[in-house]
């Protein structure tokens, strides 16, 4: 990952479905990924920024869209940059996501203000875990988790509770993934690429 580069998670909530906030998500080329989640906000989008004037343009823009009784769309945006990536995905695509739809993919938000060796070396020990990322704001960690038996991710939940320096965690399923690392299903539903040559980065 650049450093020059500001990457980011960023919590999105919304007044319920919005078509109009789903297609400047989808061609926004600060956009890497979308995924439509389940809890008090509605999307976690990837992002990534030159700096810190391309991140507030964007900020704006999305505060912007409202709805069709001139409501905004948006209720709150709540950003959280990365600062460390300890595990990713490796060759994975959106089509990856539609083959995964039996199974249970969730994020889990983890507030730990100490000791994270401990936790981190919890977390690589579970093969459920796809990915971990240290991120600047309301929590400590992002972990992203897929698995096909729910006890497991319990077993998963009851192994960081039990880590001692573990301040808050919560959890949100993942609904749909509308876009991942710049690719998006076309009407018909089949994965297509982007006409533009835009940045390949991603922490998801």
């Amino acid at each position: 990952m650049q450093k020059r580069i500001i990457h980011g998670l960023v919590f999105i909530q919304t007044w319920g479905e919005n078509t109009e906030l789903l297609r400047v998500l989808k061609h926004s080329t600060h956009v890497v990924s979308v995924f439509h989640i389940m809890g008090r906000q509605s999307y976690l989008i990837d992002v990534n920024f030159d700096d810190k004037d391309q991140l507030e343009d964007w900020i704006y823009q999305i505060k912007t869209i409202k709805l069709g009784s001139g409501v905004p769309a948006v209720i709150s945006i709540q950003s959280n940059k990365v600062i460390d990536v300890y595990k990713q995905k490796e060759d994975f695509d959106l089509k990856d996501y539609h083959d995964i739809k039996d199974r249970y993919h969730m994020f889990m938000m983890i507030d730990n203000p100490h000791d994270d060796e401990k936790l981190i070396s919890l977390l690589e020990s579970f093969p459920s875990v796809y990915s971990i990322l240290h991120v600047q704001g309301e929590y400590s960690f992002i972990v992203e988790v897929i698995t096909g038996e729910y006890d497991s991710f319990r077993e998963l939940l009851k192994k960081i509770k039990s880590v001692q320096t573990i301040g808050h965690i919560e959890t949100r399923e993942v609904i749909s993934v509308p876009k991942y690392r710049n690719r998006t299903l076309d009407e018909s539903g089949k994965l297509i690429s982007p006409q533009e040559d835009i940045r390949e980065m991603y922490v998801l």
